[in-house]
């Protein structure tokens, strides 16, 4: 758009140029023209005047010659009025012409210049819109570092914590067995006393010993 709008200051600048010159000229001319008709309507007695005189000659002594008209002055004259018109005419034309043909390049640039600025509208909205979305995945990415932050600080926590274990979970892993031997010997040895405590107190429900013949026993006489 820079551009175009360089190249149609200088177009329009040679043009008003160019312009200003035509009419210069064309002005010019007119007042050629009217000074020289002008310098007709005053002298044109005294052009007259200078007119060759006719001579009477000898045929011996010189040719025949045929001398100017009183009226070929008026003529040449008249032609050189035209002449000027014909010129102011071109100059003219070549006026009306150029303006036509500004005319055009500004229609040309003004609609170049639209489709330019429709492209740049289309490009502010897609940088607006690509602005949106950089700054939706920046914030997105915010939170995921926040996410991973915390992770990290639960993962490590799980490894001190894991670090801290070991030792008892490898002792437990590597004496399982062996306490798992030691309570099945505890419980067998529960269940003999259990079953040892059980026939002893059958047993001494079966006695059924009195307390009072406690008195007249003898325990110096028993076997």
């Amino acid at each position: 758009m820079a551009d175009l709008t360089k190249e149609r200051k200088a177009e329009n600048a040679a043009y008003l140029q160019a312009k200003k010159d035509d009419e210069d000229a064309r002005d010019l001319l007119n007042n050629a023209k009217d000074a020289f008709t002008k310098f007709l309507k005053e002298h044109v007695n005294l052009l007259q005047k200078f007119q060759e005189p006719e001579f009477t000659r000898s045929a011996d002594d010189a040719p025949d010659a045929t001398l100017s008209k009183k009226g070929n002055n008026k003529n040449e004259s008249q032609g050189i009025v035209n002449l000027f018109e014909y010129i102011i005419e071109d100059i003219t034309d070549e006026l009306a012409n150029s303006k036509k043909a500004e005319a055009n390049s500004q229609a040309e640039f003004e609609e170049e210049m639209d489709t330019a600025q429709k492209l740049v509208d289309d490009l502010e909205s897609k940088k607006t819109t690509l602005i949106g979305i950089i700054a939706k995945r920046n914030e997105d990415k915010k939170e995921e570092n926040q996410d991973m932050k915390e992770n990290n600080k639960d993962r490590t926590a799980e490894k001190d914590y894991e670090a801290k274990i070991t030792p008892d979970c490898d002792w437990i892993l590597k004496a399982f067995d062996g306490r798992a031997e030691a309570r099945a010997a505890e419980m067998s040895g529960l269940v003999s006393a259990k079953e040892f405590l059980a026939g002893k107190t059958a047993l001494l429900e079966k006695a059924k010993f009195d307390d009072t013949k406690l008195r007249s026993i003898n325990f110096l006489g028993m076997n």
